[in-house]
């Protein structure tokens, strides 16, 4: 017998295998079969006899753990240890990528089914009600590897911008200043760690808001993360919390005799005992050091307002301390999880942008193609935030940025469950070029060389090391706004200044001439679409703002094939947009002489009318609605597969 990975051609003898082995309601669809067999984050694995497929198996690949997804075994082959096979290839593969464990679901009213995973060591952990239909449960089962278990151990590392005496008491922690986590190397590729950001102001762009963005960029685990900081600006988040939640708010002020009171949480702990455990749970959906709640009371009792407190303000008494040795004594951290639904598509737009993502033929081009592949459609605008629960997909074509309404909208949708492109996280990671620039470093990706300017940074240094002519850019700016070439250091200066009003820091580039720009369209890791975006007319970037005529405000655009362009652009553009997620990337580079530099990774990228779908024309757009109706489906499928 051979096992072996399968490929695309495998298909239709995989398909024959699912029919004749799960009952039709069990079964996978045949196009969710092509796409695991397509998928980056599947494994596919065939077991042969004779150069017959017998039996196939599907694992899903995560970063700490696999699930075994499907395993089947042609009728006649049955009881020949095929199946046995596939599984101890699956542990052994899981073994050989050290992940934590494997996890899979089988039906409960199986024994002998159940009697064949424990034989490999599964053991049940949860009983899932309804899981294939209605009084057809199944069990979630895991194989733990102890050895895993016992690899190296996390180091808590502290970053803030003042002095804290106080925590320099507490154990298993390493305190350091934010400015020396930002700009020492040895912070830039460090693993196993966890950062905890207690700097005293999270506001956007301050030192405290870098830190937990740049530690997201360096893929460490940080608390609070940028989503957290976010979203206690956004009432529509707060108000969104989940039904279980609001019944413990009801419960726990059910004879509260005010309208309104404010509870204070220190590292999910309050001094008040019989509000710990409504404080415990809100923690866990706003993970942050410290934190005031306030509750309201109209008809029901609501969360008025979660705002972080400066722990400049935080009197570090017996209880604070105490709070804080018991959270950084603990082994595991929350890590928050949201639900799928299920197939309708809202698609965002702003009408009065000047200069939206997709003009309107394109518009029209997207939404005939996703009705055609089977979603109803609808446009929908800002005011419409209300509706988002309506929709199992949202599609954003108004210019995202993290500090306006499209963050928010892909933030409550993403918490609501929708598939959502360009969801929140991509949308946070491409909005701010200090997260590019640690990401690449991070995965060895050329960028032109870059500095992190903060105030106290030496201005002459810079110069000298950068030369002239040089790029200040602000870290969120976009569509070459916010981007100032610079030839002297009195304008560098000038424009320091500007530019500190604004953050607290700011990116220094080399510059590099080029005639145009590369841009690569990239979505689920696999190219697009690529263009030449020319420079404007007598100008240094692609779009001149301060253009007299609208004619010569932006360069041509140049469309050629996907395999026409150089493969080390296609290759550059690849490895960047991984970094930022598995969502819709426009990558921006530059080549000079043989050198490919990253320049930008744009969530959001444009596509327009007999620009960017000059190649493939309709089936861009065909493309890009299959993408967001395979994830819904995916979802669906998710729930109720059999292993």
């Amino acid at each position: 017998m051979e096992i072996r990975k399968a490929e695309l051609a495998d298909l239709n003898e995989i398909w024959n295998i699912e029919k004749t082995s799960f009952e039709s309601i069990r079964q996978m669809s045949f196009e969710s079969l092509k796409y695991s067999l397509k998928a980056k984050h599947q494994n596919v694995y065939l077991a042969l006899l004779n150069s017959t497929i017998v039996g196939y198996a599907i694992q899903f690949v995560y970063k700490n753990m696999h699930r075994i997804y499907s395993i089947a075994v042609e009728k006649d082959y049955r009881k020949q240890g095929i199946g046995k096979a596939l599984m101890n290839h699956m542990i052994e593969v899981s073994k050989s990528q050290e992940v934590e464990k494997i996890s899979l679901e089988a039906d409960a009213t199986d024994l002998p089914l159940l009697k064949f995973y424990e034989s490999f060591g599964f053991r049940i952990n949860k009983e899932l009600k309804d899981y294939y239909g209605q009084n057809q449960p199944a069990y979630r089962m895991s194989l733990v590897f102890d050895s895993v278990n016992k690899k190296r151990t996390t180091v808590n590392w502290v970053v803030t911008d003042i002095e804290l005496p106080w925590l320099k008491a507490i154990e298993n922690i390493r305190i350091i200043d934010a400015e020396t986590y930002i700009a020492d190397e040895r912070f830039h590729k460090m693993k196993g760690v966890r950062i905890f950001n207690l700097c005293s102001s999270y506001d956007y762009q301050s030192l405290g808001y870098y830190v937990s963005l740049l530690a997201l960029a360096r893929l460490q685990r940080v608390i609070p993360n940028v989503a957290t900081i976010r979203d206690f600006s956004d009432q529509l988040i707060i108000e969104s919390i989940g039904e279980e939640a609001l019944n413990q708010i009801q419960k726990t002020f059910k004879y509260q005799n005010s309208n309104s009171i404010s509870i204070v949480s220190y590292f999910g702990y309050t001094p008040i005992k019989k509000y710990q455990k409504l404080i415990r749970s809100l923690y866990q959906l706003f993970e942050s050091p410290f934190i005031n709640f306030t509750f309201t009371k109209g008809l029901d009792w609501k969360i008025e307002k979660v705002e972080p407190i400066p722990i400049s303000d935080v009197k570090a008494d017996e209880f604070v301390k105490e709070a804080a040795v018991h959270y950084f004594n603990q082994k595991r951290f929350n890590v928050s999880r949201f639900k799928d639904y299920q197939y309708d598509l809202a698609i965002l737009i702003d009408p009065n942008e000047d200069y939206p993502p997709s003009d309107k033929i394109a518009l029209s081009k997207f939404k005939i193609a996703a009705e055609r592949i089977g979603f109803f459609t609808e446009f929908i605008t800002k005011d419409d935030y209300h509706r988002i629960s309506e929709f199992d997909a949202l599609f954003i074509r108004a210019t995202t940025n993290v500090n306006n309404y499209t963050y928010k909208f892909s933030r409550y949708a993403y918490a609501e469950g929708l598939v959502v492109i360009d969801d929140p996280w991509s949308i946070l990671k491409c909005s701010n070029k200090l997260f590019l620039t640690e990401s690449m470093k991070k995965l060895d990706i050329q960028v032109p060389t870059t500095r992190f300017v903060s105030r106290k940074t030496d201005s002459d240094a810079l110069a000298n090391e950068l030369g002239f002519p040089m790029i200040l850019k602000q870290p969120d700016s976009a569509f070459s706004m916010g981007v100032f070439k610079i030839n002297s250091r009195e304008y560098l200066q000038e424009k320091l200044d500007y530019l500190f009003t604004i953050s607290d820091l700011i990116v220094a580039q080399a510059y590099i001439q080029s005639t145009y720009d590369w841009r690569v369209g990239v979505l689920d890791g696999e190219p697009l679409f690529v263009c030449k975006y020319h420079m404007a007319k007598n100008h240094w970037q692609i779009i001149n703002w301060q253009s007299k005529t609208k004619k010569d405000q932006s360069g041509t655009v140049e469309s050629i094939r996907v395999e026409d362009a150089p493969s080390k652009v296609i290759d550059y553009a690849l490895r960047a947009s991984k970094a930022m997620g598995d969502g819709f990337y426009g990558v921006d580079l530059k080549v000079s002489g043989d050198q490919v530099y990253v320049i930008e990774v744009n969530d959001n990228p444009n596509v327009d009318y007999r620009t960017e779908d000059q190649i493939l024309e309709d089936e861009l757009y065909r493309k890009i609605m299959r993408t967001i109706y395979q994830r819904i489906d995916d979802s669906r499928n998710n729930r109720r597969k059999v292993t």
